[in-house]
Order: C-alpha cells, then structure tokens, then sequence
C-alpha cells in the first residue's frame, strides 16, 4: 500500500480494553513504572466515565496521570518525564508553560478572565488572525474547534438556505452530530450529511452533481489525521474548492490542526482560497480558543445590528484570558519557526524509519510539515493497531509520549538535544516492540 491508501477498517480499531489479549511485557513494565497514575485513575472512574474527559488519549492499561509539563516535558504522578511529541492534541505550538504565555496570562487574569464586551487581548488576535488568513477580513471567536465548525455550517446553511453539507469520509471536524458523519463507520445523515471519499475528485464532482442544488457547503480539513494521517494527493484540495463554489456553496476549510503549516495555514501551503476558515487548536496558547475567519460580507450576518442577524451566543466567546495567551501564540510562530518544526519533523520522521528497519519492525511514518502519523503493521502490511499500542507503550516506557492513535505533532519546543533524546528513545522502544513481536504479543 502506498501512503494515502488506506482500507475503511484501518480507520476504526477500537481502543484496547479488558478483552484483549494477555498484557505483554512492555505493558506489564509500563504499569510497574506508573502506579501513582494507576490509583488516580482508579478514583477518577468512580466520577467520570472511563476516568477522563475525551476519547483521545485512552490507552492500556491506563493513561498517564500528569504532574506538570514545561517546554517538550511532562512529568507524571510517579515522577516519570515524556518527551511530548502531540502537544495535547496538537493544540500547544510552543511547548508547555510557554514563558511568554504565562506572562500575558498572569498579567490578565489580576485584572479580570471574562468580560462581555471587547477588550485588547481579543482586538489584538482579531487583527493578527486576519493579518495571517489570506480571504479573512473579520473573524468571530468562539472557544473550540468543535464550536467553529458548528458556527461555520450554521451559518453556510443560513446564507445559502440550503440543507446539505458535504464532508470527506472519516474526516474529523470535531463533535457535531452532523459533522460526525463518516467518522468511526458512521453514515450518512439524510437531509443533513453527504460523503466523499478524501483525495477522490471525481467523487465529490458526482455527489456535487447528484445534490449540488441542495449542498449549503463542503467542508474539508486539508490533511486528515484522526485514524491515519493522510495528506492531500497534488490539486485535490484546489478541485474540491472550485467545485463547491461552482455548486453554489461555501467552501468552509477546517484548519484548525494545521494552521500551523504556513503562517497563512493550509490555504497558503496548497494554494487554496476558501469562503470560511475554521481555527482552532494552538490559536489560543493552551487555552479553550476558536474561531471562523472570512469575508466582511459572509461575516456581516453575524452582526447584531443588521437587518436580519443569525444569532450566535456564548458566554466565553472571546475571552479575554484565551485571547491573551492566543494573541502571544500566533505573533511568535514565525515563518523561521514554522520552517525549522518542519526540518526537525523531516529529521525525526527519516531517523525513525531507519531505526526500524534495524530493529525488523515494520513501521510506516506518513509525514506532513511538522505533524505525522506512525503506525506499526501486521504481516501483510495493513495497520495493525494492536502492534502500535505496543510502540506506544513501550516509547512512554523509555520517556516518549505520542498520540495513541499514532498522532505526532512536533512544537517549537522540539530542539536537537530532544530530538537527539527522542530518537533514542524510540531506537529502545522499537528494539522491545521487535521481541515481543517475536514472543507473539501484538497479534491477533
């Protein structure tokens, strides 16, 4: 198989549970390194269901209860320290406890964390947004990427007065019902939701050309990344744009995660130039931050003083501690830093295939400027998430924490000595995946 060309069923492995097979070695280590976050977690499921918040980050036997983090690190309950190689969920550009963030969020917060009207703070990353965000001339805040893509459709619907959106299958734009379609074998919703296939032209030309007249927008995150990272094939993005606007809807471009390939996000990187722009993730430091970027006419609509305003609520929209710590985030990722994420990426992605391919694991790296996606596969060359638990667990037992799903998104954090650190970790990690691969852990 070739990067990019995945089976439907690589997509949806559920996370290991109670009914997998016997624990290896690697996980047996792994739960003898962190009982502090084993006894944590034991409390927090007597209060939250499964112990957590989010699906992401589940793991084996349990997740990692963390004490602090600065810069590339976390630290967990048992004294454990991670290289962070995700940035929690790719939403921290800059590393954690980013100095500078800190600053701005200290100085604020004495003077006040939500206001309802507009403050500096917000008017400060309003403007920087729409500096960096080619076809932006306003912006409206709210606090997710989620909420982004919700308002984005809500408001495609609104100017078009058309029903349908039309999204890539298995793409993720966050947890709207609507928008969850095609996600984890979810199908179509009637009247709501149409599919595509991501990369395939010619089937978002057919379903345009079925139900074009009913399509309000298509929606697209240039480089999928929830089940297996998958970047664009060359003018697919382009085409999908221009036949949504040929079918009369908007193009709305979900850059939340990867905003963080230009200073102009994906738009810049592959030539794109859509109606909306959802933002997202890294835009608020760390802190709960979104929004949807476009035009001063698309945008006017939610101006609560036009003729006919679509309403738009929200109690932390803007807020001016997300704001101040947003603002400090987007002014310091830089074209320099942008780039040297990207040659740090290339360096780990190359170090890592090497590695494997000493240690006899089979693993492919699919990367993408400064994200990517590992995954370790079966015999026959398929991914085989049972085998990249293994790689994941055995990489926090050397100090390496990635997404569980194989997600990695480097930081600006990430310099030489971590990579340095890192490539040794896995090089340690991978040599353990490969015995007990030979012990017959991981198979099926």
């Amino acid at each position: 198989m070739t990067n990019g060309t995945h089976h439907a069923d690589e997509r949806s492995a559920p996370p290991r549970d109670g009914g997998s097979p016997p624990w290896s070695v690697i996980e047996t280590t792994y739960a003898q390194r962190t009982p502090a976050s084993a006894e944590r977690m034991a409390r927090a499921r007597a209060c939250m269901p499964g112990g957590n918040t989010r699906t992401f980050g589940f793991l084996r036997p349990h997740p990692p209860a963390f004490e602090r983090a600065l810069g590339p690190y976390m630290w967990d309950l048992d004294g454990n320290r991670y290289v962070d190689l995700v940035g929690n969920g790719m939403s921290l550009i800059h590393g954690h406890a980013y100095a500078p963030v800190v600053r701005a969020v200290q100085d604020q917060v004495a003077r006040g964390s939500a206001w309802p009207g507009s403050s500096a703070p917000q008017l400060e990353l309003a403007e920087l947004l729409c500096d960096r965000v080619a076809t932006a001339d306003h912006v409206r805040f709210v606090n997710t990427g989620t909420e982004a893509t919700m308002l984005a459709v809500k408001l495609a619907r609104r100017v078009t007065g058309r029903p349908l959106v039309l999204k890539a299958l298995h793409a993720y734009h966050g947890s709207y019902d609507d928008l969850e379609a095609g996600l984890l074998g979810a199908p179509e919703i009637p009247g709501r939701t149409l599919l595509a296939a991501f990369g395939d032209v010619e089937d978002f030309a057919r379903v345009l050309a079925e139900h074009g007249e009913q399509v309000a927008a298509v929606i697209v995150e240039p480089v999928m990344v929830t089940g297996v990272h998958t970047p664009p094939p060359p003018g697919f993005l382009p085409a999908v744009e221009r036949l949504a606007k040929e079918a009369g809807a908007l193009a709305i471009l979900d850059d939340c995660i990867m905003f963080r390939l230009a200073v102009g996000g994906s738009a810049e990187r592959f030539g794109l130039a859509p109606d909306l722009t959802c933002l997202g993730k890294w835009i608020g430091g760390g802190l709960p931050v979104g929004a949807v970027a476009g035009s001063a006419e698309l945008l006017s609509i939610l101006d609560p003083g036009s003729a006919a305003p679509l309403y738009h609520g929200g109690s932390f929209n803007g807020n001016v501690l997300g704001c101040a710590a947003g603002a400090v985030a987007v002014r310091d990722l830089t074209a320099e830093r942008i780039a040297a994420m990207e040659r740090t990426a290339g360096e780990l992605a190359e170090g890592l295939r090497e590695r494997a391919t000493r240690a006899g694991v089979p693993l492919r790296v699919i990367h993408e400027g400064s994200s990517m996606g590992l995954y370790v596969l079966d015999d026959d060359g398929m991914i085989d998430f049972e085998r990249l638990a293994l790689l994941h667990c055995a990489a926090m037992n050397h100090g390496v924490y990635f997404g569980s799903g194989g997600e990695v998104a480097l930081s600006t954090a990430i310099d030489d000595a971590v990579l340095g650190f890192t490539l040794d970790a896995f090089e340690q990690a991978l040599g353990a995946v490969a015995g007990a691969l030979r012990d017959g852990a991981g198979r099926r």
